[in-house]
């Protein structure tokens, strides 16, 4: 028998369950912060930053949301729902490994630097923890953290 999923648990727009209560995301959410002031500070260097409130609000807020609800969301939910999406590479399901790959791809479409090659990385754990919740908030939350963290990096080694 074939049970259906709701497009509310496909697109991830569900609570999860314990979260704060999950090492694998504490850790994470710690480390990836720790990484991201180092890489906001080798980054910052020479860089003419845009510091307006819209632009720190994109990038810790508006831009998580979004780029969240359509990778892990959308392309992700959707492939995690096929035989092909499940199949899974260094306990990575193919969904979240192609996901991360159009992530990395959208921001090399408006930067070429290393940074843009790099959100790979980043986006592999945010597609974990979309198939480990099944839910888009772990994913925001890293995310917002990991690009607010960058922040300190910026401004103080720039």
């Amino acid at each position: 028998m074939h049970q259906s999923v709701s497009l509310k648990q496909q697109l991830g727009l569900t609570r999860p369950t314990k979260l704060c209560e999950d090492r694998h995301f504490v850790v994470a959410l710690i480390a990836g912060c720790s990484l991201s002031v180092a890489i906001g500070a080798l980054a910052g260097r020479g860089a003419e930053l845009d510091t307006s409130w819209m632009a720190l609000v994109s990038l810790v807020l508006w831009a998580p949301v979004v780029e969240e609800f359509a990778f892990r969301g959308v392309v992700q939910g959707y492939l995690g729902d096929t035989a092909f999406g499940k199949r899974c590479l260094a306990g990575l399901s193919f969904a979240n490994l192609i996901a991360a790959l159009l992530f990395t791809v959208w921001h090399l479409v408006y930067r070429t630097d290393l940074l843009a090659w790099l959100v790979f990385f980043p986006a592999l754990a945010f597609g974990y923890f979309r198939d480990r919740h099944g839910s888009l908030v772990p994913c925001v939350i890293l995310h917002g953290a990991w690009n607010a963290a960058l922040l300190p990096g910026w401004y103080l080694f720039s």
